[in-house]
């Protein structure tokens, strides 16, 4: 029978550990940001990494400073889904329910001191790489462990405290998390369609920009229900939106989400096609193109993408002023790549591939010349 694993405490008294969830690619994006709101806040970032205890899709914080006072800036994060203290780490064995086992005897000794005064708990856990077990073992396991050790009983849904217990390979990372509900989630009134980008995701494209100064002029030409403009808003106090979109609802939709933000005299949706930028925007040039053209397995399959980029990116250039940036997920890079070297109007500053919703687009960044 397995016995309790040797455990690597990651707190101490003069740091504050914090990790974060996100999509996959970003997590160098979510390391910026949380150091300028540290240092915004006047709190010192002791340690950063991008891919921490070997786990993709997190990212990793250290701060000289009181646990409260690292979660308060944590909690203004904008770029990440969930904000987790992570506590403790630990190898599992390699079968499967020896690992189980190890799981239970080694959560069980575990000093977690927000369960101490918590009535109710309960346990989650997202795992990678290849088991013998589900996610679903796992949370039951370390369940089992708190409930064995603390007071508190098991509630699903209206718990007091909730412990990661994530494994990767033959790592084990446990963690609180701090966020109830996503953070990525705050974009949820008004219209919302099934297929909007997360606000997480739309504020990391503006970050990927790199902008040494906001932008006076920022256009969305895929504008859905404007996730992306009410971000830029946010982010840039000065700066004038402007999306549009063909699909009526979607100009509706948008509309309304911006009248429910306030943000009308900063936010214009107008309705119109992208082939079409030239007309719809005769009256705007733009410093910076940020954009989530629609794409989908189903019209992935059936789509010729080369001329659909070609035509965007010479209706983009139409309207953007020589030096502005285009910041655009790609789901196809070869016609993409193809098109930018027949291009003489702009130039591939950056590109990254980053995860959405089991997708792996790519993020470019074009300069127009």
């Amino acid at each position: 029978m397995p016995s309790p694993s040797p455990v690597t405490s990651l707190r101490s008294s003069d740091r504050t550990p914090l990790l974060f969830t996100v999509n996959m690619g970003l997590e160098d994006v979510v390391v910026d940001e949380f150091r300028d709101r540290a240092a915004a806040a006047g709190l010192n970032v002791t340690n950063t990494d991008d891919v921490p205890f070997g786990l993709q899709s997190y990212a990793l914080v250290e701060v000289d400073a009181a646990p409260d006072d690292a979660l308060d800036v944590a909690r203004r994060m904008r770029s990440v889904h969930h904000v987790l203290a992570p506590l403790y780490t630990f190898t599992l064995p390699a079968d499967g329910e020896d690992a189980l086992q190890a799981i239970h005897d080694t959560v069980t000794t575990l000093d977690v001191e927000a369960m101490e005064t918590a009535d109710t708990f309960r346990a989650s856990s997202v795992r990678q790489g290849e088991h013998d077990f589900t996610s679903v073992d796992v949370q039951t396991r370390a369940g089992g462990a708190l409930d064995a050790r603390y007071d508190a009983s098991v509630d699903l849904e209206d718990y007091d405290v909730e412990v990661r217990v994530d494994v990767r390979e033959d790592q084990c990372l446990v963690s609180v998390q701090h966020t109830r509900e996503a953070l990525s989630r705050r974009q949820l009134e008004g219209y919302q369609p099934r297929a909007a980008l997360k606000a997480n995701v739309a504020y990391a494209l503006l970050r990927l920009a790199h902008l040494d100064a906001p932008p006076n002029t920022l256009l969305d030409p895929f504008c859905g229900s404007g996730t992306i403009l009410l971000e830029a808003a946010d982010l840039w106090a000065d700066t004038q939106c402007y999306g549009s979109d063909w699909n009526e609802e979607a100009v509706s939709g948008a509309r309304t989400n911006v009248d429910l933000a306030g943000l009308s005299d900063r936010i214009a949706i107008r309705k119109g096609d992208v082939w079409h930028l030239d007309e719809t925007f005769a009256d705007v040039t733009a410093d910076l193109i940020v954009t989530n053209p629609p794409f989908g397995v189903r019209m992935a399959s059936s789509m010729d993408f080369y001329p659909f980029y070609r035509r965007v990116l010479g209706q983009m250039g139409a309207v953007l002023r020589p030096g502005g940036l285009v910041v655009m997920l790609v789901l196809r890079q070869g016609p993409f790549n193809t098109v930018l070297d027949e291009s003489d109007r702009f130039a591939s500053r950056h590109v990254r591939a980053i995860e959405i919703g089991g997708l792996y687009p790519y993020v470019f960044v074009l300069e127009r010349l």
